[in-house]
């Protein structure tokens, strides 16, 4: 049984499981949540002088030129998602063998 596509981080509802739409805790004494982040991965800092003496203002107004033209959603993905998943214990198992779905 797959579900129809919905929107995530809208908040789990700890009633149903968001992988197959089965009710929560009607066969099962357990349920499980999942979380998934993630986020934009950066180097280290390493601090230059050159890197100091850049015109701050300058640079803030480049970034937020590129940003022109994006949603405040898309801008939010290149940077930090929070999934968050009710999971029965059938889908449990699914997710712990295979968390990111890949085809074996």
């Amino acid at each position: 049984m797959t579900r129809s596509p919905k929107l995530y981080n809208t908040g789990m509802d700890h009633r149903t499981c968001d992988r197959c739409g089965k009710e929560l805790l009607r066969d099962s004494d357990v349920r499980y949540e999942a979380r998934i982040e993630v986020k934009a991965a950066y180097d280290p800092l390493n601090l230059t002088d050159e890197d100091l003496a850049k015109k701050f203002r300058e640079e803030i107004a480049r970034v937020l030129q590129q940003l022109e033209g994006i949603s405040m959603t898309e801008a939010q993905n290149q940077v930090y998602r929070l999934f968050e998943f009710d999971l029965c214990p059938a889908c449990q198992k699914q997710f712990v063998r295979n968390p990111l779905g890949s085809i074996s």
